[in-house]
């Protein structure tokens, strides 16, 4: 292009200078721009050069067609006092405000070759310099910054703080130089968490922990290799990383044959659109969360770019057809290849580059990853693979592998989408020396990071998977995909991960199988994804690489745990590895009982081939995880809810999305909410409230589960809200008695000011795919549709009810129960009907219907003391069905004792078992073995022999340390118990059994709790 300015000599700066005060008043007048492209001439008339040439370019671009090129000589400067700074509500904030945001400036820079000095770039207020920040240009290619404002140097104004500037400055400090700007945006508001540092921004975050934010590449880590000397290897070091290169490689799938189909890889290679200038390749913008960025396209166009994933996705297809190819063939795939390498390069994605943001970058470039590892010899071969290697270093931040271990700190993030690639990364290493100490560097960070379970995130001492602050199965997931790879890779290598790592992430992949049924992790656990056939089932290939990578220990070749829960979840499928295992003595394991997680603040309870989810929250574990485009109804998942699962999961047991009343959750007690008022105001909440009570222990092969739910006062797990409260204030004692076969649920103290909205608690919510199904009562059996009645009570056969799946509930309480057949419209879980948004609808629907029977107690408008007890027989064959009635009115095989705001109290009587759940201290228990203890707990007391006590108790107050108010540091610290009982008893010696007193009538036994965890121990009598 020919569009110019010129101001080398003095007469040409005064005619440039008349037509730019007539441009630019004409400009201003009509158009401020909040992004600036350079699409046409017309921008030029805005910008004043001093002693330099400006010009529209089209050698190089990022968004549109061309940039703006400066040329300069002498003390030079561009500037420009013709741009608008946008407002909070004007700048595309994914959260909105709930995340702090402040003033950014945005820009991208393109230099054709690496130079001295730097520019300062500085923004005035009626003549005066306010703020300024230097760039080295000692760089090639593109470089996109993203700067805020309270980082600049001069009078930063505050972080948050909104801006007003009249001048925008750029000043050379190098007598000569060129380079190329594009898409300029002035000021737009961006999340503080996003702006990232790299060398030539190295200034921001410079006062923060930046090690806090895992996905974003150090300057310091990088150095790290840099300036690492390895040491020479031996010939077994060096066969062992062959190995590891050779399993890398088959686990890519690099050695398999296929058919090479050119036709299509000419196809997505031209979708990229890129062109050789005769000095590199050039093509649209390579970007990563560009939504970020403000856009107007009225001035650019529609946005045209390449993702950086899509980009991955065409690399890799191309690498993974290149060793199939004829040599003509790999020639062209070659060259395909390379141009993609040097465009990925020439936009600015090199070591020490990060581009504005990296925020999350490990989900998208994982088969680009892959794509470089494939083609590693091609790329050594054309003198690239250096270049590729150290820029995916970096972006992978490769070099924390290196840090001082005392730094290191587990992430579930880093497993998913790192883990692996760090070591696929190592041998994009040219030198082997440098590969073994990398990898060795890598074996230890893995062995630290995945024994720990005292960190904040990561896999807890009970089995959890924890991530966003809570426990979270869908993140464990994918920790569970790829750590696996990881352990197997490296077994029978001098790499192999340490014992301790091993044990404990073997323990938390288990306990997946363990809070699943058969697949399905159930809606309480399932994070901001409800209903969404959350499940496990991809685990079957990394259940068998963790069986054959061997026991943590190393002394065996098979992990037979691994194997045998292997053979119960797919050895029907898998005859040819049973048979294996079998010649081995292994046999599908038998999961039955009761399993406590109160890190999750779960229990589970199997028996036969169903199992029960019962769920709640606290003080320290959250509700549910409500996003801004995900899961808007999720108040009440935990609300003590009890999920049946059957063998077939969560669809087969009746839960399904597409009409769902996301008031309606099993077992919940809730205040049931036009969906409109059930949708916060807030995009994010994590809800905890300020109780500390909610757990479960266990005894043999059953287990009680208690909480205090209370509505009113809490905070938020992440996020700056750290004083949250529901305004219905609605509050409950819940508990759930597993045994027998059975569950016995009660609640009391159900309480709740709203008058417009009535309290319930859910008994049943379930889909139908046969209008017909039957709800079978003590007094008729239902197949109308619709149908809606209250259950009547009739004294003579009980009050009972079955729901279509073969679950009988018998009403203990003298409560009403309403019961329903009914189509149901509902909202997508994704869909804000406050805002209209949605995000990733189901065939685009924002509404869903479907037909379902549900069932509930009405505890009234606004109840003080309202309560309930009923028992759930899960799953009953049709003959226990058709007995149902007898069957309830002949159970006497418990006992409720106590249900009271103090204590809820059941006598297993098959067993001669009591079990407490307590919520209140210091309170006398009346004629109970156990008198009264000194904080609330659960505790569980076996009196099958005259003298000899077996009891399983827990104070389940996790006790996080808090940093600041409503902000905890994931890890329990040890609470006290004490047990009175009635008598004179002792015991033998255990480290968390502090004191016993028996000097009195009573014994008085003094434990130390931590985790939430059961402690059991025999009492013999004195």
């Amino acid at each position: 292009m020919t569009y110019s300015i010129f101001n080398f000599k003095k007469q040409d700066a005064l005619s440039a200078l008349f037509l730019l005060t007539s441009c630019i008043g004409f400009s201003q007048n009509d158009y401020k721009p909040a992004v600036e492209s350079f699409e046409t001439a017309q921008a030029l008339n805005a910008y004043k050069a001093t002693n330099g040439k400006i010009s529209i370019s089209d050698s190089h671009k990022k968004y549109g067609k061309s940039s703006l090129q400066w040329e300069w000589k002498g003390k030079s400067s561009i500037g420009t006092s013709n741009f608008k700074i946008l407002t909070a509500e004007e700048s595309p904030l994914e959260y909105g405000l709930f995340f702090p945001s402040s003033p950014t400036l945005q820009m991208a820079i393109y230099n054709e070759k690496s130079q001295n000095g730097k520019i300062t770039i500085s923004f005035e207020k009626n003549g005066a310099k306010q703020v300024e920040f230097d760039v080295p240009l000692a760089f090639t290619g593109w470089r996109t910054i993203w700067v805020p404002f309270y980082e600049m140097q001069g009078n930063a104004p505050k972080k948050l703080a909104a801006v007003d500037y009249d001048y925008f400055r750029i000043t050379a400090s190098e007598p000569t130089g060129k380079l190329f700007f594009d898409d300029i945006i002035y000021s737009q508001y961006q999340d503080d968490r996003h702006q990232y540092p790299d060398e030539i921004v190295p200034f921001i975050k410079s006062k923060q922990n930046l090690s806090e934010d895992h996905w974003m590449p150090l300057i310091v880590n990088y150095d790290r290799i840099k300036n690492l000397k390895p040491a020479p290897i031996t010939d077994a070091t060096e066969a062992d990383l062959k190995k590891l290169e050779i399993i890398i490689d088959q686990n890519l799938g690099s050695d398999k044959k296929s058919k090479v189909n050119l036709k299509s890889l000419r196809e997505d290679y031209k979708k990229l659109n890129l062109t050789d200038n005769g000095k590199t390749i050039v093509g649209p913008p390579l970007t990563f969360k560009e939504h970020q960025d403000y856009y107007d396209e009225k001035q650019l166009g529609p946005r045209t770019f390449t993702d950086v994933q899509d980009f991955g996705k065409t690399l890799k297809k191309i690498a993974s057809s290149y060793n199939n190819g004829t040599p003509a063939e790999q020639e062209e795939m070659k060259t395909m290849f390379l141009n993609g390498t040097k465009y990925f390069l020439d936009q600015g994605w090199q070591a020490g580059s990060n581009g504005g943001t990296r925020h999350h970058i490990g989900y998208n470039v994982r088969q680009l990853t892959e794509a470089v590892f494939t083609m590693r010899q091609v790329l050594k071969d054309n003198n690239l693979l250096a270049e590729v290697g150290a820029s995916l270093h970096w972006i992978f931040n490769i070099g924390n592998l290196l840090d001082d271990p005392n730094n290191f700190h587990v992430n579930i993030d880093y497993l998913n989408t790192q883990s692996y690639y760090h070591l696929m990364l190592i041998f994009l290493f040219e030198n082997q020396e440098m590969q073994a100490a990398m990898v060795q560097a890598y074996s230890n960070y893995i062995s630290i990071t995945l024994a720990q379970q005292s960190e904040e995130w990561g896999f807890k001492v009970d089995g959890t998977a924890w991530h966003h602050n809570g426990s979270y199965p869908a993140y464990g997931l994918g920790a569970f995909q790829n750590v696996p790879k990881v352990i197997k890779t490296l077994s029978g290598t001098q790499f192999r991960i340490g014992t301790l790592g091993h044990q404990n992430f073997k323990h938390s992949f288990l306990t997946s199988r363990a809070y699943s049924q058969l697949y399905n992790w159930g809606f309480g656990n399932a994070g901001r994804h409800p209903l969404e056939n959350n499940n496990m089932q991809s685990l079957k290939p990394q259940f068998l690489e963790m069986a054959y990578s061997g026991n943590p220990e190393g002394t065996s070749a098979i992990d037979t745990d691994v194997a045998a829960a292997y053979l119960r979840l797919w050895g029907k499928e898998d005859p040819k590895t049973t048979a294996i295992f079998a010649e081995k003595g292994i046999q599908p394991e038998v999961l039955s009982g009761y399993r406590s997680l109160p890190y999750g603040a779960t229990g589970i309870y199997r028996r036969d081939d169903w199992a029960a989810i019962i769920k709640g929250y606290s003080k320290y574990v959250w509700a549910s995880e409500i996003y801004v485009k995900a899961n808007r109804y999720g108040r009440y998942p935990a609300n003590g809810t009890i999920q049946l699962l059957n063998a077939d999961g969560e669809t087969a047991s009746g839960f399904v999305q597409e009409g769902w009343d996301w008031n309606r959750y099993p077992g919940a007690t809730v205040i049931h909410l036009p969906l409109k008022e059930l949708e916060p105001k807030l995009p994010l909440i994590m809800f905890r409230s300020n109780e500390s009570f909610a757990g479960s222990t266990v005894l043999g092969q059953d287990g009680i589960f208690g909480m205090i739910l209370k509505e009113s006062k809490g905070s938020n797990a992440d996020g700056n809200e750290s004083n949250l409260g529901f305004p219905g204030k609605l509050t409950a004692k819940k508990s759930v008695f597993s045994f027998g076969g059975k569950m016995i649920a009660i609640g009391t103290d159900i309480a709740s000011i709203d008058e417009k909205n009535p309290t319930q608690t859910n008994i049943f919510q379930s889909s139908i795919k046969d209008t017909k199904s039957a709800i079978v009562t003590a007094s008729e059996t239902i197949t109308k549709f619709p149908y809606d009645t209250e259950l009547k009570i009739n004294k003579k056969s009980g009050n009972w009810l079955i729901d279509p799946y073969g679950n009988g509930y018998n009403i203990l309480s003298n409560t009403a129960v309403n019961f329903k057949k009914a189509k149901q419209q509902s909202y997508h879980n994704e869909y804000s009907i406050n805002t209209g948004i949605i995000e990733d609808p189901v065939n685009g629907a924002k509404e869903t219907y479907g037909d379902f029977a549900s069932a509930w107690i009405d505890h009234g408008f606004a109840p003080k003391n309202a309560s309930y007890q009923y028992v759930i027989y899960p799953f009953l064959s049709q003959e226990k069905q058709n007995n149902f009635g007898k069957i309830v009115k002949n159970d006497k095989s418990f006992e409720i004792k106590r249900a009271d705001s103090v204590a809820h109290i059941v006598l297993n009587k098959e067993t001669n078992t009591t079990c407490y759940v307590i919520f209140e201290a210091n309170q006398s228990l009346d004629k109970e073995i156990v008198k009264e203890v000194s904080a609330p707990a659960l505790i569980m007391v076996n009196q099958n022999k005259k003298n000899a006590l077996t009891i399983s108790a827990v104070q389940p107050d996790l006790n996080f340390p808090e940093y600041k108010p409503g902000k905890f540091r994931n890890y329990s610290r040890a609470v006290e118990l004490k047990i009175t009982l009635v008598g004179k008893w002792t015991t033998a010696s255990q480290d968390y059994i502090k004191n016993i007193d028996n000097s009195g009538a009573n014994t008085i036994i003094t434990l130390e709790c931590i985790n939430g965890l059961p402690r059991e121990f025999i009492m013999n009598k004195i």
